[in-house]
């Protein structure tokens, strides 16, 4: 398990690390970073031991159960007013914890787990709520505490709601008595319809538990589930469970993570499959135009052909006429190849560079202009035609002559594919085909013949 999430969390910060020009993932992007960190800490404490975290309001008796559980005096208890300002972590001697802002206390009751005694989640002290946030992303466990009077209040439900399915959660009901029973189905069915799984459910009786250990008495029946919690806590709560609790915790948020992330990009579907319909009707619009405009501008030209192919004769012309038009060839073509070299009359035409491209003189795919004003306002237009579809997707307004420079230079280069291959085979076929043996001895047969005649 520890090596696919690792694989899953490496390929969710490639989608966290996206910087792109989509608005909804990029939004998405800050929390999932946020995610994936707690993520990371949470694979790093499979093995660390167990946190468990007392929550609930003012007075439930938070800290009386941990000084029951613990058999000691060790945080302050109130039965009116909250009392607990700053947790008060208990956990195992030598255990190495980040908390040191805390009060922290040493113990061996329970040495396999960490207790963190929470303040009051309904407190109106920002400090104080901003704590319970922190001890709740520390816990693995949640005890949520309530007595007969409050077990429902919103205020620590707002906090636990978040974290559903990221957390395993207990109710303990802290100050049982005779005259309560029926709190267990009410909070059960409540939490059940607010869509909490909670793991177990304790009936307890904190202050007479602690009463009994700090007197030494035997135990009682006053103290209800008492005695199965702390089976519960110290024998089920075993490291092979506390793994498999971190586990499915991981899990958990693993899953509302993947789930939030799908549920938002698969509500922007439906714009999405219809601006790809429309660049795709665009892209085979744009396409067929500027096809259009190179057909018209350039492969209608006959004389770009016929000086590409006069190039290709000259170089494999033989016997008497094809001397002559290789002489002839070179004669016309002379004052051009000068003013190429030397570098005047500015640059050349667009056929003169694709004839050049056809007879591989070295002319780069980046220097054809073939009609660019004409393919510029084309893309202009189409583009467009595109900027409501792009925006309602969620896309940036991108750089309209970035694009175009993009689309003119993918233009060039399968022109120049084009004027390369095909085109260029073409033309080399038809100059082997006028200037092979048959045909040179059939243009050679007239002048040998009149120079024959006229010696005779």
């Amino acid at each position: 398990m520890s090596d696919s999430l690792s694989g899953i969390l490496a390929r969710l910060e490639e989608v966290a690390a996206y910087d792109g020009p989509w608005r909804p993932l990029r939004d998405e992007a800050p929390l999932l970073r946020v995610r994936l960190q707690e993520l990371r800490e949470r694979e790093t404490r499979l093995d660390d031991l167990l946190v468990v975290a007392l929550v609930g309001g003012s007075g439930v008796g938070k800290s009386t159960l941990l000084n029951a559980l613990a058999g000691d005096q060790l945080a302050a208890t109130s039965e009116y007013r909250p009392c607990t300002s700053v947790p008060t972590v208990y956990h195992p001697p030598g255990t190495s914890l980040g908390l040191s802002n805390w009060n922290r206390v040493s113990g061996s009751a329970l040495e396999h787990l960490v207790i963190i005694d929470t303040p009051d989640s309904d407190t109106v002290v920002r400090e104080h709520r901003d704590t319970v946030i922190e001890a709740l992303r520390q816990a693995d466990v949640i005890l949520v505490c309530g007595s007969p009077e409050k077990y429902l209040d919103e205020a620590t439900w707002s906090l636990l709601r978040p974290l559903q399915g990221e957390r395993t959660m207990v109710c303990v009901e802290t100050k049982a008595d005779l005259t309560a029973d029926g709190v267990r189905e009410h909070w059960t069915s409540r939490l059940k319809e607010q869509g909490f799984d909670v793991s177990g459910y304790f009936r307890v009786s904190a202050r007479h538990s602690l009463d009994r250990k700090l007197t030494g008495h035997a135990q009682h029946a006053e103290e209800f589930d008492f005695s199965r919690l702390e089976a519960f806590l110290r024998t089920e709560l075993t490291s092979e469970q506390a793994r498999r609790i971190k586990r499915s915790n991981a899990i958990g948020l693993l899953t509302k993570t993947l789930q939030r992330l799908t549920e938002n990009i698969t509500a922007r579907k439906p714009d999405l499959d219809a601006l790809y319909a429309k660049l795709s009707e665009t892209d085979k619009a744009v396409a067929r135009e500027t096809c259009d405009i190179v057909g018209r501008r350039l492969f209608a030209e006959p004389h770009l052909w016929n000086y590409a192919l006069g190039r290709e004769m000259a170089l494999r012309a033989k016997g008497i006429v094809g001397t002559l038009y290789r002489i002839l060839e070179a004669a016309r073509s002379f004052p051009a190849r000068l003013a190429q070299r030397f570098s005047w009359g500015g640059s050349a035409s667009t056929g003169r560079q694709a004839a050049a491209l056809l007879n591989e003189e070295g002319v780069f795919a980046e220097d054809i202009t073939v009609a660019s004003d004409a393919i510029h306002d084309i893309y202009a237009q189409r583009r467009s035609e595109l900027a409501l579809d792009w925006v309602r997707a969620g896309f940036d307004p991108s750089n309209a002559e970035a694009g175009f420079d993009e689309f003119r230079h993918a233009v060039q280069q399968r022109l120049a594919h084009l004027l390369r291959g095909p085109a260029r085979d073409r033309v080399v076929a038809r100059a082997k085909w006028l200037t092979c043996w048959p045909v040179t001895l059939l243009a050679d047969a007239p002048p040998v013949a009149f120079t024959g005649y006229a010696g005779y």
